[in-house]
């Protein structure tokens, strides 16, 4: 697993997003606050929080840094 926390833009403004990648690189959970509003995959909607569909080895994570589990399960609980 590899846990992830970097910018993010949409049309709630800018934020912060942190994703969880299984091994093979695909998104299995995201978080994301925007101004205090957190947002969750486990809430996918038209207006909140989409989990990227791709693989994080096709994604630019130069802005973003490599978290720990336990940081990434500290705002998935936030975001509940």
């Amino acid at each position: 697993m590899q846990y992830w926390k970097g910018p993010s833009e949409s049309h709630l403004g800018e934020g912060i997003v942190w994703t969880e990648f299984a091994d093979e690189g695909h998104a299995l959970r995201q978080v994301e606050e925007y101004n205090g509003r957190w947002f969750s995959s486990r809430n996918d909607s038209d207006d909140e929080c989409w989990l990227y569909g791709g693989n994080v080895k096709d994604l630019d994570m130069s802005d973003s840094k490599k978290i720990s589990k336990e940081e990434f399960e500290v705002v998935w609980q936030k975001s509940a």
